[in-house]
């Protein structure tokens, strides 16, 4: 019966060692994700002006981000963040 066990334990770190090779075959194969791409204030502002109520002016708004240290370029995500921050959900 020893013998047995023994020829179990060895076909499951066979299949444990082959498994570990197809994962990394695998996560080898997969594209790295692209950096996002930064946009103008102006830009972001412009596709969001229609989900952003009138009272709150643009330069408010752009003067807000300043002061939470984002520059005139930034990505969408980051803008939204600070747009969120800032009181107003999308």
């Amino acid at each position: 019966m020893a013998s047995k066990k023994e020829a179990k334990k060895k076909s499951t770190k066979e299949l444990k060692a082959k498994i570990k090779e197809m994962e990394a075959k695998q996560r080898e194969s997969i594209p790295a994700p692209a950096p996002e791409k930064k946009v103008s204030f102006d830009s972001w502002y412009h596709q969001r002006k229609t989900k952003i109520p009138k009272q709150h002016m643009k330069e408010i708004i752009m003067a807000d981000f300043k002061s939470r240290g984002l520059d005139k370029e930034a990505t969408m995500e980051e803008f939204d963040k600070a747009l969120k921050l800032y009181g107003i959900k999308l």
